[in-house]
């Protein structure tokens, strides 16, 4: 899986502000070099490789390689967008995810029914199943010894055994307890020689288990609740569908919504054949500690939105060539703050005009306290200053002159151009001790 890495820059407020330091004009040229750095909005762009890393997100909960990337651009422009993730999702890598093969990112099936992770073993055995109806092997776990052993200790207000198992199966696959007429019709099924199995499987053929899964597909890959309508228009295909988990998931991420912020009318179902899957996605290894492995708590949509953050950074350091030649911008950025400092004074109150149009005027003025906290940085970091540099120095100099100005604004009751004052001081002391 692609390691975690930091959050991407900073917001316009913090670079407006840091406009305070280095003038109008050199503040809006900074926010534009770091806005280049950050631009990861997803619904407002949709080119294949932004699909693909978008696609590897919402289906493999993680961020894909660029070799990935390299392999699956080609596949999207010759085989479609439905077509690459259905590959993705006839991956080894995706039931993986599925079985709790990959705790640490995601609660599976193991977790969800059994509460542990699979054995090495097990995991193995369930993938060799693949591909299949996601359905059979959910009946098959719900049907053995140890979930009815599990589902009679979570049941201990029902008395009979089969009832509690009954009632197991309707928490764990429609995320409530059976009412008491189902409690007898399936409990009748079992006296007469209906198997565990038999009853989840019912249970995941019903309308109810099926719109579930139509409502967490819409939430999954388009980030909204499916409406009613889109339901119905949903339920019949997936009746007859050999695996309809897996082919809605594609066809909601081969629809024009699913790149765009604009809601659109449910797509066609059309079933189509997946591209060929990266390799190495059917090499998955199963770790020897698997059973051991920590386990979250969480399912898909949370995992993809984790991706999704993690993903930030990822788009923003892939292009090394451009980072070096921001980086090298914000050097020069920086030599050239010195110049600019005294324009500091006159265009503080642009500076502020500007902070005020983006984001409103400040809701309160600044208090007592508030003002006195700002002298009292202000003094501690102009103190600092003219031990370093001498009061001598003209920044010196100038953060004095600002600290003077913002204790007479203070003894007047001004406290808001005290606090500006008081924080110019500050920045004006602080780059006389660079």
């Amino acid at each position: 899986m692609a390691a975690r890495c930091a959050t991407p820059p900073g917001s316009l407020r913090s670079v407006v502000s840091a406009g305070k330091m280095i003038g109008l004009r050199l503040c809006i040229l900074i926010f534009a070099v770091l806005t280049l750095n950050s631009q990861v909005a997803w619904a407002q762009q949709c080119s294949d490789t932004t699909f693909v890393q978008r696609a590897y997100q919402d289906l493999l909960l993680r961020q894909p390689s660029a070799s990935e990337v390299t392999f699956y651009v080609p596949a999207v422009q010759s085989n479609g967008r439905q077509a690459v993730a259905l590959s993705l999702l006839a991956s080894q890598e995706y039931a993986l995810d599925l079985i709790s093969g990959s705790p640490t990112v995601v609660a599976g099936w193991y977790q969800n029914f059994l509460g542990r992770n699979p054995t090495p073993t097990e995991a193995q055995f369930t993938l060799n199943l693949e591909p299949v109806r996601d359905g059979s092997i959910i009946a098959v776990l719900l049907s053995g010894a140890e979930y009815r052993t599990h589902a009679i200790t979570l049941n201990p207000a029902i008395s009979d055994d089969s009832l509690k198992l009954v009632n197991q199966m309707f928490k764990d696959l429609l995320g409530r307890n059976a009412s008491s007429s189902e409690l007898a019709f399936f409990g009748a099924a079992l006296s007469s020689g209906k198997t565990a199995g038999d009853v989840a499987t019912a249970i995941l053929s019903s309308d109810e288990y099926l719109s579930g899964v139509i409502g967490r597909a819409y939430l999954r890959m388009l980030r909204r609740p499916a409406t009613q309508s889109e339901i119905n228009f949903s339920l019949s295909p997936l009746k007859s569908d050999a695996r309809p988990d897996e082919d809605l998931l594609a066809i909601l991420a081969g629809s024009s919504e699913y790149c765009s912020s604009t809601v659109q009318p449910p797509p066609a179902f059309q079933l189509q054949a997946p591209a060929t899957t990266f390799p190495a996605l059917n090499s998955v290894t199963i770790p020897s500690n698997l059973s051991l492995l920590p386990a979250v708590q969480f399912g898909p949509l949370e995992a993809s939105s984790n991706a999704a953050i993690l993903g930030l950074q990822v788009v923003v350091s892939s292009d090394e060539a451009r980072i070096a030649s921001l980086n090298a911008e914000v050097s020069r950025l920086n030599d050239q703050i010195t110049l600019l400092n005294s324009l500091l004074v006159n265009e503080s109150l642009t500076i502020t005009d500007l902070t005020n149009t983006l984001f409103g005027a400040p809701r309160a003025p600044p208090t007592l306290e508030a003002a006195q906290a700002a002298q009292k940085d202000a003094q501690d970091k102009v103190a600092q200053a003219v031990a370093s540099a001498g009061p001598g120095n003209a920044l010196v100099q100038n953060a004095q002159a600002n600290l003077a100005q913002g204790d007479a604004a203070l003894a007047a009751g001004d406290f808001s151009t005290a606090v500006k004052r008081y924080r110019l001081a500050f920045l004006l002391a602080g780059n006389a001790l660079k």
